[in-house]
């Protein structure tokens, strides 16, 4: 990736040379410097607060209390991992604070991978938990999508939550359209492998 951006910045400054706009350019890097310390400074607010209510939800015991009211469903979505308590609820822990917009849904997702590694090491149970996971996560379902909220209050929008309910449909769609897409390549996977 590093060099996709060594490139991109060496290619316009060739080309700002080649057509003399070499004043228009710097004048454009350094107001673009001025308004992301701006940007920064304006969130920093917003995410401080969110991450003391991700606190406040951690430590309370409500991202746990959420996990266990909705174990049945994450047990019908993690079949191998039924019954396995702490696995299982650190899986649902994770996807959860993803749901809530919340940042811990990275750690609580590598160290449900973890949990899942240490149960089943490289078997089929354990990657296809790990592949759900992976598909649930990415998909993005989020009912309150706080960090691009405040990125849109920060850059001065007057509705910014508007984009709360459609965010959560594409991210409910991606996920049940990720599980399906995984349902059916397993099953081909599993039909070209009895032939």
């Amino acid at each position: 990736m590093n060099f996709v951006w060594i490139f991109l910045v060496s290619v316009g400054c060739v080309v700002a040379v080649l057509t003399g706009n070499v004043d228009a350019m710097m004048t454009s890097v350094l107001d673009s410097i001025s308004a992301a310390v701006e940007l920064v400074i304006g969130l920093i607010g917003v995410f401080c607060l969110w991450v003391g209510i991700e606190k406040l939800a951690e430590e309370s015991g409500l991202i746990d209390v959420l996990a266990r009211a909705a174990g049945s469903v994450f047990s019908r979505l993690f079949p191998y991992l039924k019954g396995r308590g702490r696995p299982l609820g650190t899986v649902t822990a994770s996807v959860l604070s993803n749901v809530l917009g919340l940042s811990s849904s990275t750690p609580l997702g590598l160290r449900a991978m973890s949990e899942i590694k240490e149960l089943y090491d490289d078997r089929l149970e354990g990657l296809d938990s790990m592949a759900r996971l992976v598909i649930l996560n990415a998909a993005g379902f989020c009912v309150f999508p706080s960090g691009v909220i405040a990125l849109r209050a920060a850059l001065g929008s007057r509705a910014p939550a508007i984009i709360a309910g459609p965010t959560a449909v594409a991210g409910l769609v991606a996920s049940a359209g990720g599980l399906l897409a995984y349902r059916l390549l397993q099953r081909n996977g599993r039909a070209g492998d009895d032939r």
